[in-house]
């Protein structure tokens, strides 16, 4: 992941988020997190996966959220079924994970509501709690969730029809069950975005976002802003995981290279910010990636914004 520019008098800069692995095709979607110093996955695990079948449609309602140690490579524990779009987020020892609900009747990918269970080891669960209705006959998406000064704030994904498909709206709560939607906190009315992640960093709330290149490719990009309304973009050569070309996230598919490097997620693990995200061909191609910057997260993303 190589990427520099010249800056300021013969200064270059350069991307400090290097790939460091290749996992191919094992799941979807994750969050990473640390938990009494082991790393974990908050996995989104499509059942066509567990199949011969490229139809992601297939068996959906049997759909899951999973917990997975990454170092024994096991599977702890399954907090959601008939979800998709799994969310975690670690707020002192405990778990909360957020995912679109299915219901019984809705057809795949349609969700209207995000469930929300919580855990305090990751094996006993919560029953769930619908957190987010949607509103204009919208349908809910990806989530991020992050811990500001003194509130919690979501985002999730959209397709109200007033602005481009997954444009993303904030909500803001105090307990992390009753969410309230922040007027004009909204990003992307103008273009293309997709596959969420928010943190909040020095005064700064950070969204990692996928943008559409002319080319059609798709690349994960990073904005922020004090306020939630108003944005500063990184500059447009500044990708935080750019597409690598000649890449093969699966090697199933060896005549597939990488056209979009999305679904970019993090954490701090070991002195190291640790982040997965998706490399495929946005048409049923994918792979789980790793990438690591020698730094804690704030360094991470302050350095898409060097003068």
């Amino acid at each position: 992941m190589t990427q520099a520019k010249v800056i300021g008098a013969g200064k270059i800069w350069t991307n400090r988020l290097k790939r460091t692995g290749s996992f191919g095709p094992i799941t979807h979607e994750v969050t990473p997190f640390v938990l009494n110093d082991r790393l974990y996955r908050v996995e989104n695990h499509p059942r066509f996966l567990d199949f011969q079948t490229a139809d992601p449609t297939y068996r959906f309602h049997e759909d899951e959220v999973r917990i997975r140690d990454v170092e024994t490579g096991a599977l702890v524990s399954v907090p959601l079924r008939n979800h998709y779009f799994g969310e975690g987020f670690l707020y002192g020892k405990r778990l909360y994970v957020f995912a679109g609900d299915y219901g019984v009747d809705l057809p795949w990918r349609h969700h209207k509501k995000i469930d929300m269970v919580y855990s305090d080891d990751l094996i006993q669960w919560s029953d769930p709690v619908t957190v987010i209705e949607s509103e204009r006959d919208e349908l809910l998406f990806n989530t991020a969730v992050c811990r500001g000064p003194d509130r919690f704030i979501m985002l999730y994904e959209t397709n109200d029809s007033r602005w481009p498909p997954f444009t993303f709206k904030y909500c803001e709560s105090d307990d992390l069950v009753h969410w309230r939607r922040i007027p004009n906190a909204v990003y992307g009315m103008d273009k293309y975005v997709g596959g969420p992640a928010l943190y909040h960093a020095d005064g700064w709330y950070y969204t990692l976002y996928l943008h559409s290149l002319p080319d059609g490719q798709y690349e994960n990009r990073i904005t922020r802003s004090c306020d939630l309304i108003h944005w500063q973009d990184a500059a447009g050569d500044r990708a935080v995981v750019p597409v690598v070309p000649t890449h093969v996230p699966d090697p199933g598919h060896p005549d597939v290279r990488e056209l979009s490097a999305s679904d970019a997620e993090l954490c701090f693990w070991r002195g190291k910010t640790i982040v997965y995200f998706h490399s495929g061909n946005q048409q049923g191609v994918a792979g789980l990636e790793m990438a690591e910057f020698d730094g804690p997260p704030e360094e991470l993303f302050a350095h898409y914004y060097e003068e």
